[in-house]
């Protein structure tokens, strides 16, 4: 199946996409690397577009509110118009909503140290009034919102941040990614490790880039470009090797969405619950990626976002099996003929 020719829709962001969300709606809404924001809605429609203050790492949506962390700054948008922008201290990297407070994380990175040197969580209410701040020499590389607001922590004390209070993981090594359940949060290390607040689930040969959850357990990216499902238990279900991955989600049909990267070129694979490659295609160098129940959209290094529903999807792969299918009856059908 041709992965292009089975996209919904196509957009294009004007710059490199750097972020990009997928609303309960099906809106779209896809940031970039030097600061367009744009909503699309449900049927590919432009909404609004706007310009911030530098490359947008995270969207987060409240209700009508678009928030995101744009360079230095943390920036609110609704309808299409800048509502507050606060400057943070240094680069603005991750947010979550908690109870009733948007929450987000700065870092500031030495160059001659080669190291983040400094952290900080930022709290803000809805109206871009600043509540408190609280730094740190630890840089959060996840944050999970349930009940608790947890930070998965670089050096050097590594571990938990969980509500203001440090709490130690099972391994000591610093956590570089993480992955909610529904009853768990899962945590990549650095040197391969992939723990949980109960203990250490597995170890790989290198270090974890992503996670994502899927229904029967988790998929890992290491840092060699491995890809590896794995039960809840850990037992390994399938494993594929090739060259670096840049972004990967679970969508529809619990298929799995990859996106690999190699010199300026890319290349889309789709796998089922099996690791099966149901589709896989060669594209520019894919960026990020993001999906929900029916859709699932990847924003690209030349600008240009895919997005593919699960109806049409559907019917291109069935289309597909049919047109196998067909080649294959009249292969048989003329291999007999040959033996009569």
């Amino acid at each position: 199946m041709d992965l292009i020719q089975a996209a919904w829709m196509i957009r294009d962001l004007g710059q490199p996409v750097s972020a990009i969300h997928i609303g309960d709606e099906s809106s779209l809404i896809a940031g970039g690397w030097d600061g367009a924001l744009k909503k699309w809605d449900k049927d590919g429609s432009l909404v609004w577009a706007v310009q911030c203050e530098d490359r947008i790492e995270t969207i987060l949506r409240i209700k009508e509110l678009v928030i995101v962390t744009s360079g230095l700054h943390i920036t609110c948008v609704k309808q299409g118009e800048i509502q507050w922008s606060n400057p943070l201290e240094g680069s603005a990297d991750l947010l979550c909503y908690h109870n009733g407070q948007i929450v987000a994380t700065s870092s500031v990175y030495d160059i001659e140290h080669g190291d983040f040197m400094e952290s900080a969580i930022w709290k803000f209410s809805l109206d871009g009034e600043l509540l408190e701040v609280s730094r740190m020499d630890e840089r959060p590389w996840f944050v999970q919102s349930t009940k608790n607001l947890i930070f998965g922590l670089g050096r050097p004390k590594c571990g938990l941040l969980i509500d203001d209070v440090h709490h130690e993981l099972s391994s000591n090594s610093p956590v570089t990614c993480g992955a909610s359940s529904p009853d768990n949060a899962l945590f990549g290390h650095a040197d391969g490790t992939i723990s949980s607040i109960d203990g250490v689930i597995t170890k790989e040969e290198s270090s974890i880039e992503s996670l994502v959850c899927t229904k029967d357990g988790f998929i890992a990216a290491l840092e060699s470009g491995v890809l590896i499902s794995r039960g809840l238990d850990a037992t390994e279900i399938w494993r594929n090797e090739g060259v670096q991955i840049t972004t990967q989600s679970t969508g529809f049909n619990n298929l799995h969405w990859c996106g690999r990267s190699q010199e300026n070129s890319g290349i889309i694979e789709v796998r089922n619950i099996a690791g099966e490659i149901v589709a896989k295609t060669n594209t520019t160098r894919p960026r990020v990626s993001t999906a929900i129940e029916n859709r699932v959209a990847i924003g690209f290094e030349d600008g240009q976002i895919l997005v593919w529903e699960m109806e049409l999807f559907e019917r291109r792969s069935n289309e597909k099996s049919i047109e196998t299918d067909g080649r294959r009856s009249a292969l048989a059908a003329k291999l007999r003929s040959l033996r009569e």
